[in-house]
């Protein structure tokens, strides 16, 4: 079996002073399509690609690997909420409007009572 060997070009981004800085600043919400097939198709189903594992080798790659399964989780729940959240945010909406009109409503109903309430003195 080949095995891809990534430790050059990896102390390359390992010495880079901002390369945690970039792990935090991560943009998480637009990961692309095939990175994202790529991680669950290559990483995450495979028995070695787990920090318990992965620490024996090196505690950075260790966080490396948190992160990356972090990440996974992280894509796979947002594509579940960010259609509830479109939908709450419609709810809202249309409450907001309902809630406005019968505000409205509430308060020709308050002019009418008083109206009549004169009417009745």
């Amino acid at each position: 079996k080949k095995m891809d060997d990534f430790w050059k070009p990896s102390q390359k981004v390992l010495g880079d002073m901002k390369f945690l800085q970039s792990l935090r600043e991560y943009d998480k919400d637009n990961v692309s399509p095939p990175i994202i097939k790529k991680i669950r198709n290559t990483y995450i189903p495979n028995p070695e690609f787990v920090p318990e594992k992965i620490r024996q080798a090196s505690n950075a790659a260790e966080g490396l690997c948190k992160w990356v399964r972090a990440i996974e989780a992280y894509d796979r729940v947002a594509k579940v909420v960010a259609p509830k959240k479109a939908a709450l945010a419609i709810a809202e909406s249309k409450f907001a409007e309902a809630q406005k009109s019968l505000n409205a409503k509430r308060a020709m109903l308050k002019e009418v009572q008083d109206k009549l309430q004169k009417f009745e003195r």
